[in-house]
């Protein structure tokens, strides 16, 4: 128990932006962090602390005071002056943009942690990725965990105008208090800088003065569903008890993941263009905010 935090530092996702990665990092570096004064929390770990207050807030509608409860009890058990916290889910569940604008509820979320942490320096990363890719992925995640949605049943309620990243990340620069670091990264920075790099850069970003050791396997880190499994997880998913869904749930991700068996095709050519046309304007501001040179990474092919 403390009465103020040192350093928090949280990655909140975006969930599908390569945050299993980031967590086998954190977890293999866990011993670095702690010489220096850093509590290291990945989602499993900060579910099990917080007795799933959190995960019955954004899973089940609870009140967003058990937000409270969660960040509380977590307080209180952290023996460390400093937290590094990875959880995909902080800000709410990966389709939240079915519901709403993206990830809506960050800056309350945000305020809360200030709140019950009251740390003298913040720190947040959120990387983002291009939106088609977003939705399909994470249609893709919702069946793995059990969903029986089509991806056009899943798609209806979402509009353009939920899918500004721009938005959200004005929203989490105005939570935050003055002082706090913001960066906002592209997920597809991964291409070039490789999963390694992609590890190295992200270590970086958090001020924490720790430099990654690799101690696990780098590659095929939280493959996707390929076509055939989609098919298989959506019948199954409507026919099975959940003890045997989880069963199928790993039996497709070892044995029919993109790797070995063609991706599944969901958006069409033309919704994928008609949508990054719609969000053009918001992606390159969204590009502005981030700094990066040259022109956003988040257009239509054909602009």
């Amino acid at each position: 128990m403390f009465d103020f935090m040192k350093h928090l530092v949280l990655h909140a996702g975006a969930a599908k932006t390569g945050t299993t990665l980031v967590q086998k990092a954190l977890h293999a570096n866990r011993e670095a962090f702690e010489t220096r004064g850093y509590a290291v929390l990945v989602r499993h770990d900060f579910e099990t602390g917080t007795g799933g207050a959190h995960a019955h807030w954004r899973r089940r509608g609870a009140s967003i005071d058990k937000v409270n409860v969660a960040f509380s009890r977590l307080r209180d058990q952290l023996e460390q002056e400093s937290l590094m916290l990875s959880h995909e889910d902080l800000f709410a569940t990966v389709s939240s943009f079915r519901k709403g604008p993206i990830y809506g509820p960050a800056a309350d979320v945000l305020r809360i942690a200030q709140e019950e942490f009251r740390p003298e320096r913040t720190t947040l990363l959120f990387y983002v990725r291009r939106q088609d890719r977003f939705v399909e992925s994470a249609y893709l995640q919702t069946v793995r965990m059990g969903s029986t949605l089509t991806f056009e049943e899943f798609m209806e309620p979402v509009t353009a105008e939920r899918l500004h990243w721009d938005v959200l990340v004005d929203q989490m620069r105005e939570a935050l208090p003055e002082g706090a670091e913001l960066k906002i990264k592209y997920f597809e920075s991964i291409k070039t800088l490789t999963a390694r790099g992609f590890v190295r850069d992200f270590f970086k970003a958090t001020g924490t003065g720790v430099n990654p050791k690799f101690t696990f396997n780098t590659q095929s880190v939280n493959r996707g569903y390929s076509d055939m499994a989609l098919q298989m997880a959506l019948f199954g998913n409507g026919l099975l008890e959940r003890d045997d869904a989880r069963k199928l749930r790993h039996f497709l991700d070892d044995n029919f993941s993109n790797l070995t068996h063609p991706a599944p095709r969901l958006l069409t050519p033309e919704q994928r263009h008609e949508l990054l046309s719609a969000l053009l304007p918001s992606n390159k501001a969204l590009h502005d905010m981030i700094g990066e040179d040259g022109p956003s990474p988040y257009v239509p092919d054909n602009q």
